[in-house]
């Protein structure tokens, strides 16, 4: 029996290749990606069919989508392609990749008459509500930074075709793994654990917040929703997220504690003045061309909690994340991989960096496999 075809964009990251390791005994996969699999390890199999082409040129991936019609074409898009980084500043793959990007593979989507368009986007579209509210499935994606702003609009095309292509949703929190791979988190271990001056410095009362999710609690996130893909409304919006969210002290504590073995006492800096201290140390790398993780934008977000309410999803799916997966029973582990592989630690960070920071030029299309 055929297996029914599903087009993964972004294949070659952090989640897609492990996607496809979960999907590809039910599916024949077109993987999308613009780095070749030989360079990331990617799966190989009779029905897994890799092209390398960049989503924000049109006419390659027009090729692509014409390869993947004359082999039967697809009834699912897991569309996980997309720029990303922390600096809060424009980039011009905002535009070229997330949105644009976004428009060619839906605009060559139309004519496969897809079961569901699967639209990852995320919680941080999402404003940081008012202390005491948290977000959900209607809140408005309508926060202000750029890669905010570009997961917006994502959103809002998939309303002009949704007389053509059936849609949803996926609002991801921020995702981690046990070696983290996650660049926010593997900044935060290296600071605390380093010894220097501010190794110990938390912005206002470090209640800054957000929400965590493992990957392994992604990917059965993803296979309820494939799974489910004909029960869902169109243009519904779902959330891959724990209810809640983890304060920047908590992370503080559960790492300095495995690390050390007992947590370190932070130092807390009134807001005001680090929000100073961080637009200062942001001018100095300007000068010396070493720059900081930490960006003067992120000094307004200081002691704000992005607080979600994911209940409904959880029923939607018959889906939560697991209690051992959460963040704080995870990071025990994480200090374990990094001191007893550190080679490892570093190759898995940077793969997961890999392709953030600069836009990649269009290869000709290379079908394999």
């Amino acid at each position: 029996m055929t297996k029914p075809g599903m087009i993964i964009t972004g294949a070659t990251g952090f989640l897609g290749g492990r996607l496809m390791r979960y999907l590809s005994n039910q599916y024949t996969i077109f993987a999308l990606g613009r780095r070749s699999p030989q360079e990331v390890g990617g799966l190989e199999g009779p029905d897994i069919h890799w092209f390398q082409v960049d989503i924000g040129h049109f006419d390659p991936l027009r090729e692509v989508f014409y390869h993947i019609r004359e082999m039967g074409g697809a009834e699912l898009v897991l569309h996980l392609a997309g720029y990303y980084d922390f600096t809060g500043e424009e980039h011009p793959e905002y535009t070229r990749t997330n949105e644009l990007g976004t428009r060619n593979v839906l605009e060559l989507s139309a004519p496969l008459r897809l079961k569901k368009f699967i639209f990852t986007s995320s919680v941080a579209a999402c404003p940081f509500p008012p202390p005491g509210e948290a977000i959900t499935e209607d809140t408005p994606p309508t926060a202000p930074p750029p890669y905010s702003r570009s997961k917006r609009k994502g959103e809002e095309m998939l309303a002009n075709f949704k007389d053509q292509i059936p849609s949803c949703i996926l609002r991801l929190a921020a995702i981690f793994s046990n070696w983290c791979e996650y660049e926010p988190m593997h900044n935060f271990l290296a600071t605390w654990f380093s010894g220097s001056w501010n190794a110990r410095i938390l912005g206002g009362r470090g209640q800054w917040a957000i929400p965590y999710l493992h990957v392994r609690d992604l990917l059965t996130f993803y296979l309820q929703v494939v799974e489910k893909a004909d029960e869902l409304e169109p243009l519904e919006v779902l959330q891959a997220s724990p209810n809640g969210c983890i304060t920047h002290l908590q992370l503080f504590q559960a790492a300095t504690g495995s690390y050390y073995n007992e947590a370190r006492s932070p130092i807390y800096v009134p807001k005001p003045l680090a929000r100073l201290g961080i637009v200062m140390r942001e001018q100095l790398g300007r000068l010396t061309g070493t720059m900081p993780f930490e960006r003067s934008w992120m000094g307004e977000y200081i002691d704000l909690k992005l607080n979600i309410d994911a209940t409904r999803t959880h029923r939607r799916l018959g889906w939560e994340p697991h209690p051992e997966l959460e963040i704080l029973n995870c990071i025990p582990v994480m200090v374990h991989n990094m001191r007893s592989n550190p080679e490892e630690w570093q190759k898995r960070y940077e793969m997961s960096r890999k392709g953030k920071r600069k836009g990649v030029k269009a290869k000709n299309v290379v079908p394999q496999g």
